[in-house]
């Protein structure tokens, strides 16, 4: 009879308010993980936003490449017209 008072006893002063306090730790963790994981998502669109705005698109990249290679396309006929002046064709 004893025993079964002492298992009583244990559970009823160390038993409910240690799985009270563990439930409580799992839901305050819970809280916690939740307002990590918003913060870590509105730090993941303020990146893409930045990504979107300070990147160079691809139609202005092919416009880019597009005035090089004609400034290019300037510089070697001036060059070929240069040599030519100075080694007329024969």
């Amino acid at each position: 009879m004893r025993t079964v008072m002492d298992l009583q006893w244990w559970i009823t002063v160390i038993g409910v308010p240690l799985v009270g306090a563990l439930f409580w730790l799992r839901f305050h963790d819970r809280n916690e993980t939740d307002a990590a994981l918003r913060a870590l998502k509105d730090e993941l669109a303020n990146y893409k936003l930045l990504v979107a705005t300070s990147f160079v698109t691809a139609t202005s990249m092919k416009e880019l490449e597009g005035r090089i290679m004609s400034h290019l396309d300037k510089i070697e006929k001036k060059i070929d017209r240069v040599i030519e002046q100075k080694h007329p064709p024969a």
